[in-house]
């Protein structure tokens, strides 16, 4: 009886292990679903642009070849990221990550959201810059179609990096209650 007393405290402390793996696991599994609706909507909306675009590319002049070009060439990135992302996200599996590492990887995600929202913003610069430069250019219709162009691009893209960030954010003490004290 004395033997099977010192495997109780033993007992209790895997299946409080067990519970924290759990929920990490599930933390994970929701942190993967999060980041794989961001990449098929980045997906969908580059290839969506990409098939409007090259549709209308054919019947358009001026600026507005110039717009759908920019398109084309911008969702093409927008396609590769999507494409990768979801490769890494489906390839992995998230269950087997270690707390140590689902915090890691957790704030390596914000970074990256983080960064790409500056990027964001950049475009949105460029794309203002690319506006105003056209008005007193003799490549008025390029700059122009090219600045409407990043302009819905970035606008896009700050919109769901900003919502991604926020969906990850709101995780994040769900992950720091499960680390020690």
């Amino acid at each position: 009886m004395r033997k099977y007393l010192c495997l109780l405290p033993l007992l209790l402390l895997s299946l409080s292990a067990n519970a924290q793996g759990g929920a990490v696991a599930a933390f994970n599994l929701q942190q993967a679903e999060t980041l794989k609706f961001g990449m098929l909507a980045l997906g969908v909306w580059a290839l969506v642009n990409i098939l409007i675009s090259s549709i209308k590319l054919t019947k358009s002049s001026r600026n507005k070849r110039y717009f759908f070009q920019m398109n084309i060439y911008w969702n093409i990135v927008n396609l590769i990221i999507a494409g990768a992302s979801l490769y890494y996200t489906l390839s992995i599996d998230p269950t087997v990550r270690t707390l140590a590492e689902s915090v890691d990887f957790h704030y390596w995600c914000l970074k990256l959201l983080y960064l790409s929202i500056g990027l964001d913003l950049a475009f949105l610069l460029l794309a203002a810059y690319l506006k105003e430069l056209s008005k007193s250019s003799p490549k008025t219709e390029q700059y122009l179609g090219w600045g409407q162009s990043i302009m819905l691009q970035g606008f896009f893209l700050l919109v769901l990096d900003v919502t991604l960030a926020v969906l990850l954010e709101g995780r994040a003490e769900q992950l720091l209650r499960l680390l020690p004290s």
